[in-house]
């Protein structure tokens, strides 16, 4: 759906259109789980923000000016929330061991696949360069918009996103430059 979309929506539900209200957090729920998917990974921890930023997202709709895309909306208030759980989560693990919930993301199994992979990526990144690259590479912010979500200033978030796209491209080339794996000798295939 395009951000003209999304505001169009906005605007009925704000009106009292129940269906527009529905359509419009259903939408915002696909990105606001992702995003906290892969800022905070799985777990009753995630589970809890999103659930919170829905919340928030439902009773804040009333005073939704527009001046910014519902989305970006959404996941400023997703960051939000997220980083006051962090914060509270003295047994935080971003990403608990061995588990990878796929069906967050909405998207086919292939590319499913590849962002549980950058999950587990991304688990190993400085929480602020984190939440940069997800705005700004997998939700395409600009770097305003994300400097808006992230509660800093556009250039920070560029920054912070050049950084953390540095490292993961560092992290991943070392995949890339591992030896195959060699069959075992004496074991059929």
């Amino acid at each position: 759906m395009t951000a003209a979309e999304l505001v169009a929506l906005a605007r009925r539900a704000q009106a009292g259109e129940a269906s527009a209200r529905h359509a419009l957090l259903v939408e915002l729920y696909a990105a606001v789980r992702t995003h906290i998917s892969l800022v905070i990974g799985a777990g009753p921890v995630a589970d809890d923000a999103v659930q919170e930023t829905m919340i928030a997202l439902h009773r804040g709709l009333a005073t939704f000016r527009g001046d910014a895309n519902p989305r970006t909306w959404a996941l400023s208030i997703a960051t939000r929330i997220a980083h006051r759980l962090r914060r509270r989560e003295h047994r935080y693990q971003l990403v608990d061991e061995g588990t990878v919930d796929v069906d967050v993301f909405d998207a086919a199994p292939a590319q499913a696949a590849e962002l549980a992979v950058l999950q587990r990526t991304l688990a190993d990144l400085h929480p602020k360069k984190r939440d940069a690259f997800v705005l700004m590479a997998i939700f395409e912010l600009s770097a305003d918009e994300a400097g808006k979500a992230l509660g800093t200033f556009a250039n920070t978030a560029a920054s912070r996103y050049r950084h953390a796209r540095a490292e993961l491209e560092a992290r991943l080339k070392k995949f890339d430059d591992a030896p195959p794996l060699a069959a075992t000798e004496g074991t059929d295939p």
